[in-house]
């Protein structure tokens, strides 16, 4: 499996500006789905998760993320790779 880093700009039930107790409940909500493997922040179109995901291509793993975080409830709005992400971080 290799490891691929990307990120995934979110919107969802949410409006406007996130609460403390809104960010608290999205984050359980997406660990619970699976994003386990994730970190959380606000972005200014809502929320960005960062990922780190070990899978045998980079399709499979940004394809992962995505239906586990539909699961979570939330609308994955943008994928965002730095230029060098499409190329694996490490082989195991």
């Amino acid at each position: 499996m290799t490891e691929y880093h990307f990120r995934l700009i979110l919107s969802g039930p949410f409006t406007g500006e996130l609460s403390d107790k809104e960010l608290l409940d999205a984050t359980d909500a997406l660990g619970e789905a699976g994003c386990d493997d994730c970190s959380i922040s606000l972005h200014g179109r809502g929320l960005e998760l960062e990922f780190d995901r070990d899978h045998q291509t980079l399709q499979e793993a940004i394809a992962s993320a995505i239906d586990d975080v539909e699961r979570a409830g939330y609308v994955v709005e943008s994928i965002e790779m730095d230029r060098d992400a499409v190329l694996p971080i490490r082989s195991g």
